[in-house]
């Protein structure tokens, strides 16, 4: 959104996007407003788009990254995980 101040009492608000019919869940719809604490359904969908968008570009930055073989895995940092809380027990 863009404003434009006329004069100290008079801002023009810009709205760009799309106005469109959907057919949503109105209970996800409902659901995702209580669980964000977000106001309008406009908000809600701005919202998932910004989550979609946002989640695949952490994909292509971690796919970037490519494998690493001198890093440990998952599984061998949770067993090493393990192997110290239970010495740090035994103490």
């Amino acid at each position: 959104m863009d404003s434009v101040a006329v004069d100290s009492h008079t801002t023009l608000e810009f709205w760009y996007g799309m106005k469109m019919t959907l057919h949503i869940d109105h209970l996800k719809v409902e659901e995702a407003m209580a669980e964000y604490g977000l106001k309008t359904k406009t908000e809600v969908i701005d919202f998932a788009l910004a989550e979609l968008l946002r989640k695949k570009a952490v994909e292509r930055a971690i796919a970037s990254f490519g494998k690493h073989p001198d890093l440990p895995s998952n599984e061998e940092l949770e067993k090493s995980e393990k192997r110290h809380t239970r010495d740090a027990r035994r103490r």
